[in-house]
């Protein structure tokens, strides 16, 4: 975690509200009352305190200052106010948050060492009131900033405002009284000044500490401070305060000097937002539309008027059913496999959480030990209740994944069927780009695809029109429709990897990579099914061969030679952050569109306590050491030992993932492996062995990733 998001959230908790925090380019912090947006510079170069003294400052505006507009109420220039009502929120920030009193001494003692008011080697007697307020009020009693004896009296009023309508009278007042003329103002009493004069350093400081400490004890007993001695006025003085101006220029120093707090050539910050809330039903294709589709577009196939043709495809797809039939039979033995070390491993943790209590009825079989024995009584063990899992998978549907659909979607459906047989809820979605081809067939019109939809300023795009998620397989289906859905997956995927006469399903077929598009939408689809299902836990899969397509925001632009403007998409860049209103979450910045997964993740995560993310890559070797760089806090060794185990296993678990919970690679060339041992009659003696060493090799492949899987589930 930054240490910009630290103090962000350190800025929310002051403000006991979740208040947006930006962090931007700009030379000082600000608050938008109304909107609520507090805006912290990056202050990279700022030490703690003082990053705590602004943030305290800046949370003490969202607390305390109304918003109003005091220009119909007051009439006196904007610094006026502003210094005024500074001294008011400082005060009840540290009376509110006794903690931080010291952050506000230290903070404002370490930049005025700096001289960030630029007050250094300057006679303090020929500032303005406003100033010399401002300055008593910020660097504190120990400057020993003078004032006359006219002028003690609004450095009181200052002290013991509670309210903004009295920054506002205390502010019209100091206005008016220094707009007198010199010759009509009253001097800084040449006793006064004298006496500071005659003072050692040791009694100064013995003097400031004094003042201070009697602030603090009257801002902790309500806000009433104790008054200052109103000194004497010598009217043979000469000296003379200067007169008033339209600003503060002490503060117009402060501010110039905090620019130097940040990198001035950073760029500015762009932050942008998921959707706040998403109807499902326009992204999500139901199991019954979707395979009622699949069915009707066979049935026509099989209609076909070319009788000749129409014969090849259904015997190609009597053909496939057969294929179909032969593995479900042949997957039962790792479907019951599963299904085992998942009632071992629920069994050893719930024997692992058991508890004894005592029943309260004797034992009769201790009674004999009665004179050394107190624990005469009957014992029960207590297992407690497991969590409720559920699982939702999300499947690749896209073009590079042609050639490794089949095998993905044969480990698929044997999870599927491993979580019907333990009654763990789930569903299966496959995100593509290519399902809005059913509404221009089904209304006879050309192709256009509508890909973003409605484009909003600073949002995530999800695609409304292009984006969907395809529900190829659910829980929520009795045994015929889910062997249904099954088959009909298998069908789709089968075509991609043989030479099959029938083709694709029109609007099913492979598309582009919408991965973070999906991953954004679980932020809607796991709350509902948490809730339809009652679920204390959500495991969430994710099989992919490669990285997801850009994904974008809407960013408004503005029209040439006009004062219009429009909103459209943009990908996302540099510069662009990812902020989630409701976890209080500001994320690291995106370095590009090749690592937005790892921050939706993160995003999903965060948002959804109960979540795991599992993550499956299937990919070749060569792609290993990069894919470990971008999804793993990497490192020489770590990749040393993920190396390894590919050798050997052809698979690897992933160690330190940075955003998923488990991460595992897997070769593109294991999963299409068959497990069975077969060989052919008259085989050689070499040709019997490899077989045999392939078949346990494959086994072995397949109970590691198993095993880690079902650890996650039971």
């Amino acid at each position: 975690m930054s240490r910009q998001e630290i103090k962000g959230n350190l800025a929310r908790l002051l403000a006991t509200e979740n208040l947006i925090v930006e962090h931007r380019n700009n030379p000082t912090a600000s608050f938008d009352v109304d909107r609520r947006v507090l805006t912290l510079p990056t202050w990279d170069r700022a030490s703690s305190v003082v990053y705590d003294l602004l943030v305290g400052h800046e949370v003490g505006h969202a607390l305390f200052t109304p918003n109003e507009d005091w220009r119909n109420v007051a009439n006196c220039p904007k610094d006026y106010v502003n210094v005024i009502e500074d001294a008011r929120i400082e005060k009840l920030m540290k009376r509110k948050y006794p903690g931080l009193r010291k952050s506000f001494s230290t903070g404002y003692k370490e930049l005025n060492e700096e001289d960030f008011f630029d007050i250094e080697d300057q006679n303090l007697d020929k500032f303005s009131l406003l100033d010399r307020i401002n300055l008593h009020f910020k660097v504190g009693a120990s400057a020993m900033i003078p004032f006359g004896a006219s002028e003690i009296m609004f450095v009181e009023r200052t002290e013991n405002a509670e309210t903004f309508k009295e920054v506002l009278q205390i502010a019209v007042d100091v206005y008016e009284f220094s707009k007198q003329q010199p010759e009509e103002q009253e001097s800084i009493p040449m006793q006064q000044k004298q006496e500071q004069e005659e003072m050692t350093h040791e009694e100064m400081l013995e003097t400031a500490q004094e003042r201070e400490q009697e602030n603090q004890e009257s801002e902790s007993g309500g806000g009433q401070s104790t008054p200052a001695p109103e000194a004497e006025k010598d009217d043979d003085s000469d000296e003379e305060s200067p007169t008033g101006g339209e600003r503060s220029e002490t503060q117009r120093a402060f501010d110039q000097s905090a620019e130097g707090l940040s990198n001035r050539w950073g760029s500015n910050t762009r932050y942008v937002e998921i959707p706040e809330s998403v109807n499902t039903s326009d992204y999500v294709v139901d199991w019954t539309e979707l395979h009622d589709w699949i069915d009707e577009y066979r049935e026509k196939s099989l209609a076909d008027k070319l009788k000749d043709i129409s014969w090849c495809i259904k015997q190609d797809y009597e053909s496939v059913r057969d294929v179909y039939r032969e593995f479900r039979k042949q997957s039962q033995k790792e479907v019951n496999y599963l299904v085992k070390e998942f009632e071992c491993l629920k069994s050893a943790d719930a024997y692992a959480r058991a508890a004894q209590s005592k029943t309260g009825v004797l034992d009769t079989a201790k009674l004999h030990t009665y004179k050394y024995n107190e624990d005469l009584f009957k014992k029960v063990t207590v297992l407690p209740d497991g969590k409720n899992h559920g699982l939702v998978f999300l499947l690749d549907w896209s073009g590079s994944m042609q050639h490794e659909i089949l095998a993905t979607v044969k480990q698929l459906i044997n999870l599927t069927s491993f979580c019907k047989k333990v009654q763990i809820p789930f569903e299966v979605y496959a995100f593509t780009n290519e399902w809005s081809i059913k509404k221009s067939m089904e209304e006879d019109t050309s192709y256009r695809e509508d890909r973003f939809g409605e484009v909003i300023e600073n949002q995530i795009c999800l695609g409304k029109g292009g984006f969907h998620l395809m529900n190829f397989v659910s829980s929520r289906s009795n045994a015929k429709d889910y062997d249904r859905m099954c088959l009909n997956l298998f069908v789709e995927a089968y075509q991609y990897v043989h030479h099959t006469v029938y083709r694709s399903t029109p609007a099913v077929g492979l598309s582009g990579t919408p991965l973070n598009e999906a991953v954004v939408m679980m932020n809607y689809i796991i709350p509902e099914f948490k809730k339809q299902n009652d679920l204390q836990k959500v495991n969430l899969c994710i099989l992919s061969d490669g990285e997801g397509c850009a994904i974008a925001y809407g960013r408004k632009y503005y029209e040439d030679y006009t004062d219009e403007n429009r909103v459209a998409p943009r990908r996302i860049d540099h510069n662009v952050t990812l902020r989630d209103r409701k976890t209080g979450r500001v994320y690291e910045e995106f370095h590009g569109w090749y690592d937005a997964t790892n921050v939706f993740i993160k995003q999903l995560r965060d948002r959804n306590p109960g979540v795991s993310v599992l993550g499956f890559r299937i990919m070749s070797g060569s792609a290993l050491k990069s894919f470990v760089n971008q999804y793993a806090n990497s490192s020489e060794e770590n990749y040393e030992k993920v190396q390894r185990q590919w050798k050997k296993d052809r698979c690897s678990i992933i160690p330190e993932p940075i955003a998923f919970t488990s991460l595992y690679a897997i070769s593109n060339n294991a999963l299409d492996d068959t497990t069975d041992f077969n060989v052919e009659s008259g085989a050689k003696k070499g040709e019997i062995t490899r077989a045999f060493k392939k078949m346990l090799s494959n086994k072995s492949t397949n109970k590691k990733l198993l095993n880690s899987f079902v650890e996650h589930v039971a």
